[in-house]
């Protein structure tokens, strides 16, 4: 069984790409969360213009295979994270793909034709829907079984937000290893 990521875009979902102090706020969640997770804030005056186009590639890098999507992942979060490189631009995801051992051909004729938009959307209504209609709340990450069963991130540190701002970041449960470990349990009893 292959772990699919699925898309749940927020800027379809707020009308309107992440703004850069919102997505800023979210640097210290990661250092808190995973202390050996490098990041760095965002170096470039101008803000990414869309992560639809990230979503869009992982597709078409799932498809071509599963394990190395999940490298372009991987790279993709590294990229953007911590590089600080523009992952809302072919050729940006197109280095990545190179970098992930993926055939960049096909990711940038896919990124070229918009080949996976309507699928990135299908995500998006599907999440939408057990969200809205099966009272599922979209968590990252809540991973969601073949049989229904779901479970939401219980490693996530507890924050507080004031009018719009992250003013409060608890230490999570576990860190490191041990949130592996948690989540490898996860998945095997999900799996059950």
């Amino acid at each position: 069984m292959n772990l699919s990521w699925r898309a749940f875009p927020l800027e379809i979902i707020n009308k309107r790409p992440a703004p850069r102090h919102i997505v800023d706020q979210e640097w210290p969640l990661v250092a808190v969360q995973e202390p050996l997770a490098p990041c760095i804030a965002w170096p470039h005056e101008e803000y990414l213009s869309t992560t639809l186009l990230a979503y869009e590639a992982y597709k078409s890098a799932f498809v071509q295979s599963p394990l190395k999507s999940r490298i372009f992942d991987l790279n993709l979060r590294r990229a953007f994270f911590y590089e600080g490189r523009r992952i809302d631009k072919n050729d940006v995801l197109c280095e990545i793909a190179s970098e992930s051992n993926l055939e960049v051909d096909k990711i940038r004729n896919d990124l070229e034709c918009r080949k996976f938009k309507k699928a990135v959307m299908e995500d998006y209504k599907d999440s939408m829907n057990l969200r809205d209609n099966h009272n599922i709340p979209m968590t990252s990450p809540t991973l969601i079984f073949p049989n229904g069963k779901f479970v939401h991130n219980p490693y996530a540190s507890d924050k507080k937000i004031k009018n719009g701002k992250l003013t409060e970041v608890h230490a999570p449960i576990a860190y490191g290893e041990d949130v592996y470990q948690g989540f490898r349990r996860i998945l095997r009893d999900g799996l059950l």
